[in-house]
């Protein structure tokens, strides 16, 4: 983690930009989009099937909860789905349907050309090599996460209530997430009287 570094909200912007014209962009699109805007690792992207982010309405969740067997922690654990998440899966829904008519909801989300669900280290992999061909190299699948962490600690968000939302069970681990720029210490200095 430690020569990861945070993906702005201009360089995600480029990205979603630069990958349009590659192959399965809507679907790189919103791995990439689970991972910054829900801080989700992508072990967990791999696991996720339809039916843990869009319900019997086709409408999507709120909140993902998963189950053990699913996350790093070994221990049924949720997420609130943001605003911006929700409409990234509503996104990729419209176009999921275009190309295959239906959903099948115990189907992958995030599938291969075989529609299979990736592992999560060829998921890894894969994502890793669009932001190296995007130009973004020291931008990895864990960027998102640390991203989502460094935002809400910039927005002056409660540390502890960042540790709940990132599902961390040490506050250490939390606060070794936030990347500190030279804009936000210049910031923080002139805050002084």
């Amino acid at each position: 983690m430690k020569n990861t570094q945070i993906l702005t909200y201009k360089q995600l912007n480029v990205f979603f930009k630069t990958i349009e014209s590659f192959a399965h962009a809507e679907r790189n699109r919103l791995t990439v989009a689970l991972t910054y805007y829900g801080a989700l690792r992508i072990g967990e992207v791999a696991q996720l099937k339809w039916k843990d982010v869009i319900d019997a309405n086709l409408l999507p969740h709120t909140q993902i909860d998963f189950r053990k067997e699913q996350v790093k922690a070994r221990e049924n654990q949720s997420i609130f789905v943001s605003k911006k998440l929700r409409m990234e899966i509503t996104r990729y829904l419209k176009f999921y349907m275009q190309q295959n008519g239906k959903v099948d909801l115990n189907d992958p989300l995030i599938q291969t050309q075989k529609r299979s669900a990736f592992s999560a280290n060829s998921l890894c992999q894969h994502i890793n090599k669009l932001y190296k061909r995007a130009n973004l190299p020291h931008i990895t699948t864990h960027s998102g996460r640390k991203s989502y962490i460094t935002q809400l600690s910039n927005k002056a968000v409660n540390i502890k209530a960042i540790m709940k939302l990132v599902r961390h069970k040490n506050l250490a681990t939390t606060q070794r997430y936030i990347q500190l720029t030279d804009d936000e210490l210049q910031k923080a200095n002139d805050l002084i009287d």
